[in-house]
């Protein structure tokens, strides 16, 4: 047994797929085997089989509001083909309240991808209005000091690759020029803790702030996707009424790791990657495109010179929710 950063990444996918109310991608993630299980969260809820959880969603998808989901924990293992998994997700509903879910999801590898056997959908509530009493749970204590546990300094991946993510804020000394300077610091305080958080949740680590930016490193590209995706999920909506857009570039290859600090043509390409980028944009070389095989919805791409660097490079945008 052991920690599959890989279906974590699908995992994310899984629930952002969802938001953005795509029957079609929902679908596909489910295995076709006849004992396949959605449990959702009404009493009714129990999906069994592919046509049932297929007409289920095509159902639902349609009569649902526009969403927003922002994943908060996921973590999951692998044993062969079976993988299992969970996630701390909250679902916001466009000019509505924001309710907390649980997700356990229970997969098995189809050849190369992650499918879905059993999905449980939970809305936590209190032991209080469960059992009439509250109970003890000191093991908060202890998820607490896991989490504030230092990320491994190590990014590379067991094929010896790292992928290479770099955050900015776009117009950032025209916003900062327009804000008081309290209000200035403390969006940019929130906007460093919702990097920083999905960076930790995804398996990343901050090599670096730069500013108004980051640069990070995942040793799988589909955990940089996912957490690039997460990350302006949660920031797109903007802080306090202010906008914050931020433009994303990942770029996946070989580097030096040096104290702490990942150096080379890996990372100048993922900084031009970047800089091309517009505010809520997400752009990915083709070497970080070939690595996903398809695991996250691309637009069409773009053939671009990057400043400094010789030869054409083909970018692709990585598609939002709505």
């Amino acid at each position: 047994m052991e920690r599959s950063p890989d279906l974590e990444t699908f995992i994310a996918q899984v629930h952002q797929l969802y938001a953005s109310r795509s029957p079609g991608f929902v679908v596909d993630t489910f295995s076709k085997h006849p004992g396949t299980l959605v449990i959702g969260t009404e009493a009714e809820e129990w999906q069994r089989g592919h046509d049932v959880i297929t007409a289920a969603v095509n159902i639902q998808l349609e009569e649902m509001p526009p969403l927003f989901v922002t994943t908060d924990l996921v973590e999951a293992w692998e044993e062969g083909t079976i993988g299992w998994g969970s996630a701390r997700w909250v679902l916001q509903v466009e000019d509505g309240m924001a309710t907390p879910f649980r997700s356990t999801i229970v997969a098995r590898k189809e050849g190369t991808y992650w499918k879905i056997v059993t999905w449980h959908v939970s809305v936590p509530v209190t032991n209080e209005a469960v059992l009439g009493r509250t109970l003890t749970t000191a093991f908060d204590d202890l998820v607490a000091l896991v989490e504030n546990e230092p990320a491994p300094l190590s990014a590379i991946g067991a094929d010896g690759t790292v992928t290479v993510v770099f955050t900015d804020i776009e117009g950032s000394t025209a916003l900062m020029e327009s804000l008081a300077e309290d209000i200035w610091t403390d969006m940019l305080a929130w906007h460093d803790q919702v990097i920083t958080q999905h960076t930790r949740t995804f398996g990343g680590t901050v090599v670096k702030g730069q500013g108004d930016g980051f640069m990070l490193a995942f040793p799988a590209a589909g955990a940089a996707t996912a957490c690039a995706l997460a990350v302006q999920q949660s920031l797109r909506a903007g802080w306090n009424g202010i906008t914050v857009p931020v433009r994303i570039g990942l770029h996946t290859g070989p580097a030096r790791q040096e104290a702490g600090d990942y150096f080379g043509r890996t990372v100048i390409v993922a900084a031009r990657v970047a800089s091309a980028a517009s505010g809520n944009e997400i752009l990915v070389s083709q070497d970080v495109q070939a690595v996903l095989g398809g695991a996250f919805p691309l637009g069409e791409p773009e053939t671009m010179r990057l400043k400094g660097l010789a030869g054409d490079f083909t970018i692709f945008p990585v598609l939002l929710a709505k």
